[in-house]
């Protein structure tokens, strides 16, 4: 299924909410999941490393999972963005992306998007696998979580 209107604002704003803030890396033995940095408005990214794969020389597979905060610019664009879920999401706690990195060229294609209640039920899923890449900038996030998955 092709990203529909609202699915590519809602890939965008994650891109700009997401963009110029640091981060560190670690790992919790209770969880697959690693903690990679904050959103300058204090939303959380982590990455699945037991799901990374590498599909050919240069491209790395991830699983990136961003929990907003609560009063997350993030979380108000999506209740802006999507009205038709505006009930539905008052119990949407994270969401999960499937991204492709190319390593050499610093792009990032998202992949497939799914939006998850705080019980962990998939609320929706979004997927186009011929999304187009967007370039890893220096300074973002997204340099961090490039940092901690290419070779």
């Amino acid at each position: 299924m092709k990203y529909s209107k609202w699915h590519l604002k809602v890939v965008i704003c994650c891109f700009f909410v997401l963009l110029g803030v640091h981060g560190y890396t670690g790992a919790t033995e209770e969880s697959p999941w690693s903690f990679i940095g904050f959103t300058k408005y204090r939303d959380a990214l982590f990455i699945d490393k037991t799901r990374l794969s590498r599909p050919s020389t240069g491209k790395v597979l991830v699983t990136a999972r961003i929990e907003p905060s609560a009063k997350s610019l993030f979380r108000g664009n999506i209740k802006q963005e999507v009205p038709q879920y505006r009930k539905s999401l008052k119990n949407f706690k994270y969401l999960v992306l499937e991204m492709e990195l190319s390593c050499r060229s610093h792009q990032l294609r998202v992949l497939k998007i799914q939006f998850f209640s705080a019980t962990g039920k998939v609320m929706h899923t979004a997927a186009d696998p011929e999304a187009p890449g967007k370039p890893v900038k220096s300074g973002s996030l997204w340099k961090d979580l490039e940092g901690a998955v290419c070779p």
